[in-house]
């Protein structure tokens, strides 16, 4: 009975490792498909991105539910409860990833009136966005394998997308004092720059989780705080004249 029961909670434990692996990959589709919608400027495509959110909500609310359940079910081992913990956190981040994608999205509304300054932009945010889906897959890897080297190299990449962040915002301060005219779609660009930056953020916390699952060190808070400049704007509520 002992090892029905240990059979049943591994199986249990591993499905919902393997459904959190699912859900960090629909979010990867999410980032790569972004990536074509902002090359293209393609709006409808990036309602459909929108649309999605609800279904990674949803695999979210089903991971929590999950977890709940094997907590109530079984009483997992000091090992097996840190890992429930970490799933957990992990589809916590999964899931605010989603949202800042979707705020991505929303943004491409806003891509008006681009000059070659603007675009230049584009094309670092393009790329970056190449670095951050690399770091994603890299990150769910880690996990699958209990791979602690890896997830740390993931957490250093994140750097690389917080200069991103930086270079893109003081570029398009400059670009908008320059030129009013195409304020619209620079704060577009810095929204999406700024959601990037946090889905990057967010893949850090995750690198942290396998971490935290492998070695039981819980490392949050030894990297010194980022001092990537923040500035947010909700286009959503900006009013602009293009006179």
């Amino acid at each position: 009975m002992q090892e029905h029961i240990l059979q049943s909670f591994d199986k249990e434990l591993s499905s919902v490792q393997e459904d959190l692996v699912l859900m960090g990959k629909h979010i990867l589709r999410q980032l790569e498909r972004f990536t074509h919608v902002l090359t293209d400027i393609d709006r409808a495509e990036a309602r459909k991105i929108r649309l999605e959110d609800a279904e990674i909500n949803g695999e979210e609310v089903r991971i929590a539910s999950r977890v709940e359940q094997i907590l109530a079910r079984f009483q997992p081992s000091a090992v097996d409860l840190r890992l429930l913990l970490a799933l957990d956190r992990m589809s916590v981040d999964l899931e605010r990833m989603g949202d800042e994608i979707r705020n991505m999205a929303q943004a491409v509304e806003y891509l008006k009136s681009l000059d070659e300054a603007v675009l230049a932009n584009r094309s670092t945010i393009a790329m970056a966005l190449v670095t951050v889906g690399s770091m994603i897959g890299d990150v769910l890897d880690a996990l699958i394998e209990r791979d602690t080297a890896t997830a740390r190299v993931v957490i250093q990449r994140d750097e690389q997308i917080d200069n991103v962040f930086k270079t893109t915002v003081r570029s398009l301060i400059t670009h908008m004092l320059e030129n009013p005219r195409s304020l619209t779609g620079a704060l577009g660009l810095n929204q999406i720059a700024r959601s990037l930056e946090r889905v990057g953020d967010h893949t850090t916390n995750i690198a942290e989780a396998v971490i935290y699952i492998v070695e039981g060190a819980d490392i949050r808070h030894e990297k010194p705080l980022p001092n990537a400049m923040k500035i947010d704007v909700n286009l959503s509520e900006t009013v602009v004249s293009e006179r």
